[in-house]
């Protein structure tokens, strides 16, 4: 759970300052023109029509295109939702055996640790060479800074490859706790909602685009769209 939870923190840290924790919606809905965040808006503020809804923020924007997606009510977003989640657990069980398939997948890092492993070692070498260079360095020799100098790019052109395949790895780890985490949500969920659930939501939504049409493209946390 606590490796979720910094996965989480990390997601609002790239959002930076577009990320909100002012309602259910903040940086969930994504606008299908531009590509920016649905944000919550008053109509008609201090008036018996006051309303809220939730539109593009980037809609009226000086020196852009204007938006063309339309804006939606709360009990509209929720409503889309429920359809979304009841089409999805239909598929309940395939979805379930698909994810423990990609989840064995991503949890098998066998290769990517030989690789690991073997730059380690080969960078323990290359420092061991390399310190042994600089005190023959101190005869002033050319040839033997020459040789320093290899040694030098060598070390950086491993420890750039380590980083890669460190970063790989700990993707993948991220990513299967991830799909460990929503196949945990729908072992625990319900097959059918027949109304609005604040904490379903929640764990499962990854992100909703809104289309034209008004239709919302779901992209659930084990990656998939509905």
């Amino acid at each position: 759970m606590w490796k979720l939870v910094q996965i989480e923190m990390e997601r609002r840290d790239n959002l930076g300052a577009k990320y909100s924790s002012s309602d259910i919606f903040s940086s969930k809905l994504i606008c299908g023109d531009c590509g920016g965040f649905y944000g919550k808006k008053k109509w008609h503020s201090n008036t018996k029509y006051e309303r809220s809804i939730y539109q593009c923020n980037n809609k009226f924007d000086k020196n852009k295109d204007v938006c063309q997606t339309p804006h939606l009510r709360e009990d509209e977003i929720k409503e889309k939702f429920i359809e979304a989640y009841n089409l999805t657990m239909k598929d309940k069980n395939r979805i379930k055996k698909d994810l423990k398939e990609v989840i064995n997948l991503l949890t098998d890092t066998t290769e990517i640790e030989k690789e690991i492993n073997k730059i380690n070692e080969e960078l323990a070498v290359v420092v061991e060479l390399a310190t042994k260079a600089i005190k023959e360095n101190s005869k002033s020799d050319d040839s033997n800074e020459t040789k320093y100098q290899n040694l030098v790019d060598r070390h950086e052109s491993l420890s750039l490859k380590l980083n890669r395949l460190t970063k790989e790895k700990n993707d993948k780890e991220n990513k299967a706790t991830k799909l460990k985490s929503f196949l945990s949500v729908m072992n625990k969920s319900e097959d059918k909602l027949n109304d609005w659930n604040e904490d379903i939501w929640m764990l499962m939504v990854e992100n909703g685009t809104i289309n034209r049409d008004k239709s919302i493209t779901f992209k659930l946390k084990g990656a998939l769209k509905v």
